[in-house]
């Protein structure tokens, strides 16, 4: 047979595999056919890396989803001085923009990251106002600029549960400045 026919063949075939057209077993069979059992081979090598691109990716969302405990553990269960929080709040967010940056591409893995920086830099903007200023105004205008990046988060991206959360920020900061 003509190897450029074959080739079209395959392709084809491969097609109706991923479409699911015929069912996986005749498509494998059909595969080993026309590929004399190459296929079979190549199709193995392709799935162990694509386990092993599941696996990187889940062990750093996995990473990143625990940076937020860790940080409440740095600020409320730790007797660590503020230059050593503040340094590990910028390692934390840092790590998590990395992992933004590494996901840019894959808009669905890019909410873990996200939502993991922006909690863990609203922590650390409250934490740090209250032990310079300790004032409740003060408080309150970091929260405003924190409920003010959500919004413009939510916005930008076009992501419903950053602009519902800069706007229930802004809400309950209005609420608790006048009651």
């Amino acid at each position: 047979m003509n190897e450029k026919r074959r080739e079209i063949i395959v392709k084809e075939i491969q097609y109706w595999k991923r479409s699911r057209i015929l069912p996986e077993q005749y498509c494998d069979y059909l595969l080993a056919l026309y590929t004399e059992g190459t296929a079979a081979q190549h199709e193995y090598r392709s799935s162990s890396a694509t386990n092993r691109s599941y696996l990187f990716r889940l062990s750093v969302i996995s990473i990143t989803c625990l940076l937020m405990p860790i940080t409440i553990l740095v600020i409320y269960f730790t007797e660590l001085s503020l230059v050593l929080q503040t340094i590990i709040f910028l390692i934390f967010l840092t790590i998590c923009f990395g992992v933004m940056f590494l996901f840019a591409r894959e808009r669905k893995l890019l909410h873990i990251p996200l939502v993991s920086s922006a909690l863990i830099l609203f922590l650390a903007s409250v934490n740090l106002s209250d032990f310079y200023f300790n004032e409740k105004e003060i408080s309150g205008v970091v929260i405003f600029f924190n409920c003010l990046l959500w919004l413009f988060i939510g916005i930008r991206l076009k992501f419903l549960y950053f602009t519902v959360s800069g706007i229930v920020g802004f809400i309950l900061l209005l609420m608790s400045l006048y009651l």
